[in-house]
């Protein structure tokens, strides 16, 4: 099966796409990425005495992670900071604590436990750059096929110092960062708000499915919430790894039997979280829309960034407030930019249950959690009566195969025929996303940057019935185009 390569990074099945080669070449192509940089800037750097290059490295809980992971140490030859197994925001957020070149981390985030990947990351923790993600893909297309030989030889030693090869240390700050990160997360509540917590005496339920969110039970136990933990064994995945409404059903049942507030469920990296209350669950969409709400609130740049997947309960949330709405493409990294450069407050990815809230550069399902118990506190409400007072929006999503080669052909289709039935077209070239918008409803197209010939579609409407028809005929509509 053939690789996923996406500015969001690279993903494939182990063994099947994804190997120990596959990460060397990708390690060695990011590599000369931030080795170039280094040439760009080296008056810059003897200045501020860093002519060394440093490369922060974590993995998620699957099991190809070691395998992978010491196919990778042996091509970075520089300083390595190593925080062993780590969510996607401890591993961005160890980038700029001490202050690194970039990270890698080894991760397939939402996809099942068999799949494996990286994120490479920019100096600032984010996911690097589109063009620079180019770049890298490119640099490792051009080795791809080489035997071990002609890559030793041609690339990796090539004009290099043999002193520089032997001059790699590994620092080992697993226990530093867990706590830094914690204190990180734990500083978005003033001394009061964590005193409205630990009163509160908040019951929930976790459930990080064997990945690196398990850590989220030591930080809320700090705020004296009391945490019941599920699937906490590093690497056990007893249900699929996506976190939505089929792989949570469960929680429902357990939070309304045992007397719970709540229940989370993350992804094995934990940048996405889920939140199961005793009526079912409560989308990202409109946990991204109550924190939002919040922040909105008291902000003095009243502005917010969503990706164009994202419901319009978001946008309802901006113009109560008479705040500024920025849609981007989906891909995390295209919303934190935009955050940055308008110096907005927050932003996220609603169809991705992701909240992005500066000065964090990823969606962060831990700090989302923490948000979520700061605004229950000091609401002294629940998170279903906190999502009932939202603007009502119904949100539905699914998938399609198809081949991908056709893509360019359906979306033309879906143009004539959205066009006559005078759907106003939101095409987003740059993107790949098609956005078909009738008053306060939309139907949403974009083939999966993370998922081989997937096909997503998004629609979502203040109409319940409404969003039931529109992917009814979507669905019917993308198979009959699969048929031809």
């Amino acid at each position: 099966m053939p690789l996923v390569e996406s500015i969001s990074g690279v993903r494939g099945i182990y063994d099947n796409g994804i190997n120990e080669k596959v990460a060397s070449k990708y390690a060695y192509s990011y590599l000369s990425l931030l080795k170039n940089r280094i040439k760009k800037n080296k008056n810059n750097r003897k200045k501020n005495n860093e002519n060394k290059l440093k490369i922060v490295i974590g993995t998620d809980t699957r099991p190809s992670k070691d395998i992978l992971k010491n196919a990778v140490l042996e091509v970075l030859h520089c300083d390595i900071i190593d925080v062993g197994i780590a969510s996607t925001p401890m591993v961005e957020f160890t980038v700029r604590h001490f202050k690194a070149d970039g990270g890698i981390i080894i991760t397939a985030s939402h996809n099942e436990p068999y799949w494996n990947g990286f994120k490479f990351l920019d100096k600032d923790g984010a996911v690097l750059r589109p063009k620079d993600m180019e770049e890298v893909i490119e640099k490792y297309n051009k080795i791809k096929t080489l035997n071990d030989k002609a890559f030793y030889n041609k690339h990796l030693y090539k004009n290099n110092d043999k002193n520089e090869l032997t001059i790699k240390k590994v620092y080992k700050k697993y226990n530093e960062i867990k706590d830094s990160y914690s204190n990180y997360v734990l500083s978005f509540l003033s001394n009061e708000e964590k005193s409205k917590i630990k009163h509160s005496r908040l019951k929930i339920i976790i459930d990080p499915n064997g990945g690196a969110g398990i850590i989220a039970k030591e930080i809320l136990e700090k705020l004296n919430v009391i945490v019941h933990g599920i699937n906490m064994e590093h690497g056990i995945f007893n249900r699929t790894v996506e976190p939505n409404e089929e792989s949570l059903i469960y929680l429902a049942n357990i939070v309304r039997e045992r007397g719970y507030d709540f229940a989370a469920g993350f992804d094995c990296d934990a940048d996405r979280i889920e939140i199961v209350t005793k009526e079912g669950l409560v989308s990202g969409n409109h946990i991204l829309a109550l924190i939002a709400d919040n922040i909105l609130k008291k902000a003095k740049n009243k502005a917010i960034v969503a990706n164009d997947a994202t419901s319009s309960v978001v946008k309802e949330i901006a113009e109560e407030y008479n705040a500024k709405y920025i849609e981007t493409g989906v891909g995390e990294i295209n919303v934190v930019d935009k955050i940055y450069s308008l110096k907005a407050p927050i932003g996220g990815e609603g169809s991705s249950s992701g909240v992005i809230i500066p000065p964090s550069r990823c969606r962060d399902g831990i700090l989302t959690l923490i948000y979520l118990l700061k605004i229950s506190s000091n609401e002294k409400k629940n998170i279903n009566e906190l999502a009932k007072a939202l603007p009502e929006y119904y949100n539905s999503k699914n998938k399609i195969t198809i081949n991908a080669k056709n893509y360019q052909n359906i979306k033309k289709k879906l143009k004539d025929y959205y066009k006559k039935k005078n759907f106003k077209i939101k095409e987003s070239k740059e993107f790949g996303s098609l956005k078909f918008i009738n008053k306060k409803s939309f139907v949403w197209f974009r083939a999966s940057k993370t998922e081989a010939d997937i096909l997503r579609i998004i629609t979502d409407s203040n109409n319940k019935k409404e969003v039931e028809l529109l992917m009814e005929d979507a669905i019917n509509m993308i198979n009959g185009f699969n048929k031809k």
